[in-house]
């Protein structure tokens, strides 16, 4: 099956850079977002993806960058909602709506958003494939992540429906689940955790398994790291 062109979004540093490289000199052709337009034009001049800056917290922007990608692209095999955030490590009686709304916009309603988009577009065609970065914080109950772990464990229920409505369709859902990666999304580096490029080596590699299979789910962790 040929996945050749990618649309990813919180593209400008981190697993997304790392991962728009990695696609790059792969070959496929890839439409990147983020939101500084610097580090994107240095992205694009580095790996040769195109892409556009895009603010996730507006609904109407999510819905116009999918449809620019998809121009520009001319079809898209592939969506990686990679974009995500956390605000700030507090405890639940510290928060207050603003950031909730915030991690919402992003962490869960900018993906729903780009995955309903991408279905349409998709469905038709009865190939695709769509491929979530979640993280392992869905998969438990840290203390002072109340906020961006509602939100992950939502974008990860969302993931696991929309696999079962896609896969009648030939289209491929896997919901990534990364332990600790080594990037600036921490206030402070953590060599002893993956590096991003490593990260995206693993998922790229997605793209390259056999037509009849498919990964629902895919998690793996640094070695410092046991659950």
């Amino acid at each position: 099956m040929n996945y050749q062109n990618v649309f990813i979004t919180g593209a400008t540093r981190g697993l997304g850079r790392a991962l728009v490289i990695d696609l790059c000199s792969k070959g496929h052709r890839v439409f990147a977002t983020g939101r500084d337009k610097i580090l994107l034009q240095q992205l694009i001049t580095e790996s040769g993806c195109s892409g556009k800056v895009c603010d996730l917290t507006q609904a109407e922007d999510v819905l116009d960058i999918f449809h620019q990608a998809k121009q520009a692209l001319g079809q898209i095999d592939v969506l990686i909602n990679n974009a995500g955030m956390n605000s700030r490590k507090c405890e639940l009686s510290e928060t207050n709506l603003a950031e909730f709304e915030l991690q919402y916009a992003i962490n869960l309603r900018a993906p729903y958003l780009l995955c309903r988009e991408a279905m349409q577009h998709m469905l038709p065609k009865k190939h695709g494939y769509i491929i979530n970065i979640v993280s392992t914080v869905a998969k438990r109950s840290n203390a002072s992540m109340s906020i961006y772990t509602a939100m992950k464990q939502g974008f990860a229920g969302l993931n696991n429906v929309l696999m079962k409505e896609a896969q009648p369709h030939g289209i491929k859902v896997t919901a990534i689940y990364p332990g600790g990666i080594n990037t600036a999304f921490r206030d402070q580096p953590r060599p002893q955790y993956m590096q991003p490029e490593s990260v995206a080596t693993m998922i790229s590699q997605l793209l390259t398994n056999p037509n009849d299979l498919v990964v629902h789910e895919l998690t793996f962790r640094p070695l410092v790291e046991l659950e």
